[in-house]
C-alpha cells in the first residue's frame, strides 16, 4: 500500500467519523506541509481514543513517514512498529525496512522486505530493495532472483532493468547483461547504464563497443570520472595507447590526489614503448611503495631504456617479498644474461623454471645463460624440460640438435599475425647460438635481425640490443 491510498483509506475513515474535528486533523495529517505539521496534526488524530484501530494504523504509518522526513529515525521506528502490530501492511514493512536499512541493520531490513513480499508477491519495489541487500551480503543467486522477478512485474523500469544488468554482469553473463542495459537505456539515457554496457562489451571482448558506450557516457558527463577511466582501459585492452595516455592524462587532472590514473598511463606509456613510463610508475611507486605490479611494470620500463641495474634493482625488492614469484624471477634472469652475469641468470631461471606458472620461454633462456656459464648439463637439462608449447618449441629442437636454423626461422613465420615477435624470437635464440660456437659475426648478424623486426616490447629484443653492444 503507498501513501496515496494510506491517505483515501484515512479520509474515507475520518469522513465516516461524525466528529469534524477529527476530519480537520486527518486531513492535515495527509495533507502537502512540513513535517512538523504532519506530525503534530497525526499526533492530535492519535490522541483520540475511539480511533478505529485501520485508522490508528494508518495515522502512525503517516506519523512515522514525517519523523523520517524530519530525521526522528527513533520516533519513526517506534510509528512503524506499532502501525505494523496493528495492521501489517506491505508498503508499511517497505517502508520500516528502509528505516532499518538507513540505521544499519541490514538483517532487519531484509526481513521487513520478505514480510512484505509475504503479504504481496508482486511488490516490485520490495524485490529491488532485498536484491540490493543481498547482492551485498554475496548472496548474488538469491539477488538475481529477485530481480528477474522484479524486471517481469516492471519491464518499462530502467532502475530495475540496470540493477539485473549488474547482477547478471557480476555472474559473468555479458550477454544477458548487455540485453538488459540496453533496455534500461532505451527507456532513459543514462551513464550508469551506459557504463554498465561498456564494462560487459569490455568482458566480452569488444572493446571497440565498450569505447563507443563509454564516450556516450561522457557525452552526458564530460566529468564522469568511471566512464573515463573505463574508456582509458578499454582502449589500453585494444592496443590504441595514445588515446588511453590521453583519457588517463585527463583522468589525472580531475583526480590529482589518486595515483590510479599514473599506474594505467605508465602501462599504456609502456606497452607504446615510451620511456617516460618509468617516471609515472615512479610518481605511483611515491605513494604506493613497495607496490609489486608497478615495480615489474618500472623494472620493464628500466630494461627497454637500457638501465639495467635500475630494472634488477626493482626486481630485487619484488623477489624480497615474494622469493618464488615466477614472473619476477624470469624477468630477472634474463634481465641479468644481458648483463652478461650468465651464472646469476642461470640460478634465477632454474628456480623461475621449478615454478608451476614458469613462463614457456623460461627453459630456453636457462639453456642459453648455462650454456654460456660453461654448465656441460645444459642441454641434458633442456631435454628433460617440460612441453613449452607449439612454440617456441621448434627453438628447442634446434638446441637439441633436431631441426635447422631455417626451419626454426619458417615455423617462426607460419602464423602472419605471430610472426613479427616470433621471429624477433627466434632471430635473438640463433643469434645466441652462434655465440655458443664463437661465431661472432654471425651473431652480430643475427642480433641486427632481431632488431630489424621493431618488436621494441619483447625482452629477446632488449637482450639482442644489449649483445650487439658487448660485440662492438
Amino acid at each position: 500500500m503507498n501513501s496515496n491510498t494510506r491517505c483515501l483509506l484515512l479520509l474515507a475513515a475520518a469522513f465516516a467519523a461524525a466528529d469534524v474535528h477529527a476530519q480537520a486533523n486527518s486531513l492535515a495529517c495527509f495533507a502537502a506541509g512540513t513535517p512538523a505539521a504532519k506530525i503534530a496534526a497525526c499526533t492530535q488524530s492519535l490522541n483520540d481514543n475511539a480511533l478505529a484501530p485501520a485508522t490508528r494504523a494508518l495515522a502512525l504509518l503517516a506519523r512515522a513517514d514525517a519523523y523520517v522526513a524530519a530525521g526522528e529515525k527513533a520516533q519513526a521506528l517506534a510509528d512503524y512498529d506499532a502501525a505494523l502490530a496493528l495492521a501489517p501492511d506491505a508498503a508499511g514493512f517497505v517502508a520500516r525496512g528502509k528505516l532499518h536499512e538507513a540505521n544499519g541493520d541490514v538483517s532487519k531490513a531484509e526481513a521487513d522486505y520478505s514480510a512484505a513480499l509475504g503479504r504481496d508477491a508482486a511488490n516490485a519495489g520490495a524485490l529491488v530493495a532485498r536484491a540490493r541487500l543481498r547482492t551485498a551480503r554475496g548472496a548474488h543467486s538469491e539477488a538475481l532472483a529477485d530481480l528477474s522477478e522484479a524486471r517481469r512485474l516492471a519491464p518499462g523500469d530502467a532502475q530495475t532493468q540496470s540493477l539485473f544488468a549488474a547482477a547478471e554482469l557480476r555472474a559473468g553473463q555479458s550477454g544477458a547483461a548487455t540485453a538488459a542495459y540496453s533496455a534500461a537505456l532505451q527507456a532513459t539515457p543514462d551513464g550508469g547504464a551506459l557504463r554498465g554496457r561498456a564494462t560487459a562489451a569490455a568482458r566480452a571482448g569488444d572493446f571497440a563497443g565498450a569505447v563507443s558506450d563509454f564516450t556516450a557516457a561522457l557525452t552526458l558527463n564530460p566529468r564522469d570520472m568511471a566512464a573515463l577511466e573505463g574508456r582509458g582501459i578499454a582502449q589500453l585492452q585494444s592496443g590504441a595507447y595514445a588515446a588511453a595516455i590521453a583519457d588517463f592524462s585527463a583522468l589525472s587532472g580531475l583526480r590529482p590526489n589518486d595515483p590510479a590514473p599514473l599506474f594505467f598511463r605508465a602501462a599504456a606509456k609502456l606497452q607504446a614503448g615510451d620511456s617516460t613510463a618509468a617516471t609515472d610508475y615512479t610518481a605511483f611507486l611515491a605513494s604506493r611503495p613497495g607496490d609489486v605490479e608497478a615495480l615489474m611494470g618500472r623494472a620493464l620500463s628500466f630494461q627497454f631504456a637500457g638501465d639495467f641495474s635500475a630494472a634488477d634493482s626493482d626486481l630485487s625488492a619484488v623477489l624480497k617479498v615474494q622469493p618464488e614469484a615466477a614472473q619476477a624471477l624470469a624477468a630477472r634472469g634474463m634481465l641479468r644474461l644481458m648483463r652478461a652475469d650468465f651464472v646469476g641468470s642461470a640460478a634465477d631461471l632454474s628456480r623461475a623454471g621449478a615454478q608451476p606458472n614458469a613462463p614457456a620461454h623460461v627453459a630456453l633462456w636457462r639453456f642459453v645463460a648455462a650454456a654460456r656459464a660453461g654448465d656441460a648439463g645444459a642441454t641434458a637439462t633442456l631435454a628433460k624440460s617440460a612441453s613449452i608449447g607449439p612454440w617456441p618449441a621448434p627453438v628447442a629442437a634446434y638446441f637439441l640438435g633436431r631441426l635447422s636454423g631455417d626451419e626454426v626461422l619458417a615455423a617462426a613465420a607460419r602464423e602472419p599475425r605471430s610472426a613479427p615477435g616470433r621471429l624477433c624470437e627466434a632471430y635473438f635464440y640463433l643469434g645466441e647460438a652462434a655465440l655458443l660456437e664463437n661465431d661472432t659475426q654471425q651473431a652480430a648478424k643475427l642480433f641486427k635481425a632481431a632488431l630489424g623486426t621493431g618488436m621494441t616490447r619483447f625482452s629477446e629484443y632488449a637482450a639482442a640490443k644489449a649483445e650487439l653492444a658487448r660485440l662492438r
